[in-house]
């Protein structure tokens, strides 16, 4: 179950990754048809939907595992803080 977890995580952060460049051509192009936007968010439902990853050497991210699978098995982070009242 842990793998599936961070297989959906892996996915979602690359489909961040598109969200983010059609966002940015959004503002590039704003003279553009309008059909080249629904276009653009379709791929990104496309992404959204169906869980499949495609590694390339060219692509800007490479690998499909943005985060390892080890990360599950590492030990929980502690972080204790005190707020101490300030004294006069």
């Amino acid at each position: 179950m842990e793998a599936v977890f961070v297989q959906v995580v892996n996915l979602s952060i690359a489909a961040s990754w598109l969200v983010l460049v059609v966002m940015v051509l959004r503002v590039v192009f704003r003279r553009a048809p309008k059909w080249i936007f629904c276009l653009l968010w379709g791929l990104v439902a496309l992404r959204l939907v169906c869980p499949f990853s495609i590694e390339s050497a060219l692509s800007l991210i490479p690998s499909a595992h943005t985060l390892p699978p080890e990360i599950m098995a590492a030990r929980a982070m502690i972080c204790r803080s005190e707020m101490r009242p300030s004294t006069p």
